[in-house]
């Protein structure tokens, strides 16, 4: 049973949550994606986040290759498994900000990351003959962690300054496997949120009263709603057929997956946030507190529109 008394990544690896997913190379159960992305779902259901266990996941499966010494890693895959520690991706969600000099030394900055213990990072860098992945085990005086707020929202970013760091061998078929996983998982994040704030919505307007009747009996209201909750069953039936796809080793279009998980998220926050008036414009409620976390969550591998031109240029 978890609890909101003790640490999420803690209380997720005591029933071994972490390593469900995780490659079998990796000391992982490799149970595959259509068992991961139920905890995605139930995480953003729960309104918890909790981005570190998929930047983790997103990481480890960037190192799932023959070519990268496992052992050399025993300690660290260690503490990830247990919760303690979290690792994170740099550079793969936009421009580059990190430059691999002499001696395979970085410096730069990351994007906003989720916040907590980075015990490892797989950093995607620039230097004079094109851009690399390199691994990086952070050292806090070449490595410095600083805590920021991205749109209301927990984060952290990164400051390579003189970091060392080793090449990690990732091919494009590597690269775009590990990040079709990240969007499976991230959309079903994404709708486990959506189904959430469409329940809160629900009992909200079940309840408050306008001009001597419930909201739900006007039919714009409920029909919002209904076809909300409509949309978001057919949504979870397509990421489940992707989940299973990309498991028989398919490759699913996951950037249309991830466009539709944005942008129906974002349009179940929107209706809540309008239906709940001037309650939800209110910072601590529940429908404010969404709608921020949809802003940031809805756009961390890729905006909607971005996502269909890429789906779009794919068929």
């Amino acid at each position: 049973m978890l609890t909101r008394t003790g640490e999420l990544s803690a209380q997720l690896a005591t029933i071994g949550v972490p390593s469900l997913n995780a490659p079998e190379r990796l000391g992982g159960l490799a149970l595959g994606l259509s068992a991961d992305i139920v905890v995605n779902e139930r995480l953003g259901y729960a309104l918890e986040p909790l981005g570190c266990y998929r930047e983790t996941a997103f990481a480890l499966d960037m190192l799932d290759s023959d070519d990268v010494r496992a052992e050399n890693l025993a300690e660290i895959l260690a503490d990830l498994y247990k919760g303690t520690r979290h690792a994170v991706v740099v550079g793969a969600r936009g421009p580059v900000g990190v430059q691999a000099r002499s001696g395979g030394r970085l410096w730069g900055e990351s994007e906003p990351l989720p916040r907590g213990a980075v015990g490892l990072c797989v950093v995607r860098t620039v230097d004079g003959s094109g851009s690399e992945w390199r691994l990086v085990i952070p050292e806090p005086d070449t490595c410095v962690t600083e805590p920021i707020d991205h749109f209301g929202m927990p984060a952290l970013r990164l400051k390579f300054d003189g970091a060392a760091s080793q090449p990690l061998p990732v091919s494009a078929a590597h690269w775009e496997r590990a990040r079709a996983a990240a969007r499976i998982r991230q959309g079903a994040l994404l709708l486990g949120i959506a189904d959430r704030i469409v329940d809160v919505a629900r009992a909200h307007v079940n309840t408050r009263a306008q001009s001597g009747k419930p909201l739900v009996e006007r039919q714009t209201v409920a029909h919002r709603l209904a076809l909300l909750i409509g949309e978001g069953d057919g949504w979870r039936l397509v990421l489940n057929k992707a989940a299973w796809e990309f498991d028989r080793g398919e490759h699913p279009n996951t950037a249309a997956i991830l466009a539709v998980a944005g942008e129906h998220a974002q349009l179940a926050s929107r209706t809540a946030l309008q239906l709940h008036g001037v309650r939800g414009m209110l910072a601590h409620s529940t429908a404010a507190s969404v709608y921020r976390l949809v802003a940031v969550e809805s756009v961390r591998l890729g905006t909607p529109t971005n996502l269909w031109l890429e789906a779009a240029s794919a068929t």
